[in-house]
């Protein structure tokens, strides 16, 4: 019978696929740091600080779970999650936790890997510890990590690699910092350096949390700051 209750009309395309899949698995091809839109303002005309997120590229995406039938097949599969700094946030809690438990480094560790990824809301609490379920948070963690269908098996034994000489000089910060600011903005690179293991409990954190770390690559000319907003080598 055909529907005549307009509250009950679906969604189509992907904003039905986004609503629907619950679970699928993918090889990720790619994992950037970007920022939302142009400038923001809040309501007095002030500057607000710009928003993170992480963009996930999939293909070779397998569909493992649905809420209902999806309205177009799918091979690919994008989705952000926003960032945050703050512990409680979806991005703290919960993506860089199923990361953490997967022994991922965000963003590198993902690409090149075939994930397994769930939806997971997080609820929001009041301050008396009750539910808010306006400011709740739904988005996709990973669940599991499976050899990529992408990937060529080899037919013959393949030669042993020859270790490379690293392309940093182990032990000195500042380069390790000035190149992981290459090719991102201010915000990217606080994200960034935040999950760099070599800066955990490194004073260097602070000072690259208020600017000041790119702020003394620069006058070191080490990077020079684009016209585009992104930070590159001097």
């Amino acid at each position: 019978m055909p529907l005549t209750d307009r509250s009950q009309a679906k969604e189509g395309g992907w904003a039905q696929v986004r609503e629907a899949l619950v679970s699928f698995e993918g090889d990720v091809k790619g994992a950037e740091f970007d920022q939302w839109g142009g400038q923001l303002f809040d309501e007095e005309g002030k500057k607000r600080p710009p928003k993170e997120f992480l963009e996930i590229q999939c293909d070779n995406v397998e569909v493992l779970e649905v809420t209902e039938e999806l309205t177009m097949n799918i091979t690919d599969m994008n989705f952000r999650v926003n960032c945050s700094d703050f512990k409680g946030s979806f991005w703290i809690d919960e993506f860089l936790a199923s990361a953490d438990e997967h022994k991922i480094i965000v963003p590198q560790g993902l690409i090149g890997k075939r994930l397994v990824f769930k939806k997971k809301t997080l609820v929001a609490k009041n301050k008396d510890g009750s539910d808010n379920p306006k400011y709740n948070s739904t988005n996709y963690v990973i669940v599991g990590v499976k050899g990529s269908k992408s990937a060529v098996q080899p037919t013959t034994q393949p030669t042993p690699e020859v270790p490379s000489e690293p392309a940093t000089p182990p032990g000195d910060p500042m380069v390790v910092a000035a190149n992981i600011a290459v090719g991102k903005t201010e915000a990217q690179f606080k994200t960034a350096i935040a999950l760099e293991p070599s800066f955990v409990g490194s004073p260097l954190l602070s000072l690259a949390k208020t600017g000041m770390l790119t702020q003394a690559l620069v006058s070191e000319g080490r990077l020079v700051l684009g016209e585009d907003g992104k930070y590159q080598k001097a």
